[in-house]
């Protein structure tokens, strides 16, 4: 008898410990589960209800078509109270059609970089050279404005500790001139790995070129591209962009087309849109 009742608690030592196991692994997936959750929010929703901005923070200085000196500024969008380290980086580079007149602050960017920053990403907003008639010298006008823009992504790269970012986690971002400029600095063959050095993806706001700005030439070491455009786009065609997307998908680089039907050039109305289409696309590369 006793001996039976041995080996009926030793069955039920086995079967509660068995139990044990099954309730703590499942517990200990479900953590990991909720942690992957965790950070999918992060950067696809707003975490974060407030944002610092530091302003006018010197990356260089170059020689402007006047021929004098002028300095180059920044701006830096972090979400407030945030305790993770290697955070993604968007870099955006304002519009304007290379004229005075706009900067760092143009009002879509700046609502950018501040709805980014409030998913956990750290977003800079770049100054660079402008010209008062661009039409002149296209070709001086876009280089010195790569200059420029490599410029900066070199002085992101040597300050990661400080803005604590992970730097093979770079984002470039631009809007119609902005997006101009991207497009060549990544898709005319003129700028060297070095310069795109931890880019991971490209997103062109109505900025797609014609040839008479830039002419592709899409090769290795080209960055994912999200492209957001409206179909009556008078001022930066739609087509151009159609045309980008075929070449893109000829070289099998990654890329999608948010097109917004009758849409005019900055169809900021739809910002609500195209910021989770772009959340999404970026998400899939962080």
């Amino acid at each position: 008898m006793e001996k039976s009742l041995s080996k009926i608690r030793a069955v039920l030592l086995i079967a509660a410990s068995i139990s044990f196991f099954m309730v703590s692994s499942a517990f200990t997936e479900r953590q990991s589960s909720n942690s992957k959750e965790d950070k999918k929010e992060r950067y696809l929703n707003e975490v974060f209800e407030h944002v610092s901005i530091q302003k006018e923070v010197v990356y260089g200085e170059a020689v402007n078509e006047k021929g004098t000196k002028e300095s180059l500024a920044l701006d830096i969008y972090t979400p407030e109270n945030d305790n993770v380290k290697n955070r993604p980086v968007i870099v955006w580079m304002h519009g304007g059609g290379f004229r005075h007149g706009n900067d760092k602050t143009q009002s879509y960017i700046v609502e950018m970089a501040k709805r980014f920053a409030k998913k956990g990403y750290v977003c800079i907003s770049i100054d660079y050279r402008l010209r008062e008639n661009p039409f002149e010298d296209i070709t001086g006008t876009l280089s010195d404005a790569v200059s420029d823009a490599t410029k900066a992504l070199e002085w992101v790269r040597k300050n990661k500790k400080s803005l604590n970012i992970d730097t093979s986690k770079i984002i470039v971002g631009g809007g119609s001139a902005g997006g101009i400029l991207g497009s060549d600095l990544f898709f005319s063959g003129n700028t060297s790995n070095k310069d795109k050095a931890g880019i991971i993806g490209f997103v062109n706001l109505w900025g797609s070129p014609s040839e008479k700005w830039s002419k592709l030439n899409i090769g290795k070491n080209v960055p994912p591209t999200i492209i957001v455009h409206g179909t009556a786009d008078k001022l930066v065609p739609y087509s151009n962009s159609v045309e980008l997307v075929d070449r893109l998908n000829a070289n099998n680089v990654k890329n999608e087309l948010v097109t917004f039907k009758d849409a005019g050039h900055t169809p900021v109305k739809h910002m609500d849109e195209f910021e989770i289409k772009i959340a999404t696309f970026l998400y899939d590369l962080i």
